[in-house]
């Protein structure tokens, strides 16, 4: 099975590990890296180790409002990072092409944690697929190629778990990926992910940009949705 990171803060500062290149937790046959992160190129994996985050650096983190972005915000902060930029949904909404074309051309970020997303659970997927899918395509895809547009050293995209076929076999590996069908009640929400996936693998290849693709799974804690019908497994039955 894929590990479970039951504890919130331990998972978001690996995020922020593997954003400032501190960890060298990969295997150079391979396009996988460890801890569910997905960074491919031609002929080997892109090496981030020397890649530093200076603490004045211009970091923006979209979704900070969320679970994870709100987590990723807390951390930086208490890390001594000084310069996040953050925007609500009412000032940037990031499907909006124009809107976040605007906001790189004029921030200019360094690094981006891209944590924004349409998510919910079982129920919440079903009665939306068609939203779960366009919203979360538009917005990835917006802010990754304006990231790119504009010079971001380093990108993270904020992937799920459900990326993998539902039959997958036990324990699974990251090589399961796109070998059979996913779990048809997210399966909108699995390929809007796997599109930001891969678009960010493409830009790696294409442009030798160093954007990377992290599965966390199972996450809940502060700042999660807690509604009965809509929230996931976990943060329902708290």
């Amino acid at each position: 099975m894929i590990p479970l990171i039951r504890n919130r803060m331990v998972a978001v500062k690996r995020l922020i590990r593997l954003l400032k290149g501190l960890t060298t937790e990969y295997t150079e046959d391979t396009e996988f890296f460890h801890h569910r992160l997905f960074l491919s190129s031609a002929s080997s994996v892109y090496s981030v180790v020397n890649n530093k985050m200076e603490k004045t650096a211009k970091i923006y983190v979209a979704g900070h409002r969320g679970m994870v972005g709100s987590a990723i915000v807390k951390e930086l902060q208490r890390q001594g990072y000084t310069n996040i930029v953050t925007r609500t949904h009412k000032e940037l909404d990031l499907t909006r092409q124009d809107q976040v074309e605007k906001f790189f051309a004029e921030e200019r970020p360094e690094y981006v944690f891209l944590a924004a997303a349409k998510v919910g659970g079982i129920v919440a997927n079903q009665e939306a697929l068609a939203d779960f899918m366009y919203e979360n395509m538009m917005l990835e895809m917006n802010v990754i190629h304006a990231a790119w547009k504009n010079g971001c050293r380093k990108l993270e995209f904020l992937g799920s778990s459900c990326i993998y076929p539902r039959m997958a076999p036990q324990p699974m590996k990251e090589s399961c990926l796109l070998t059979s069908e996913l779990e048809k009640t997210n399966e909108a929400y699995a390929l809007a992910k796997i599109s930001g996936l891969k678009y960010c693998e493409y830009l790696n290849k294409q442009y030798g940009t160093n954007y990377i693709s992290v599965m966390p799974t199972n996450l809940y804690g502060p700042n999660d949705n807690y509604h009965p019908e809509h929230s996931h497994v976990l943060p329902a039955l708290i």
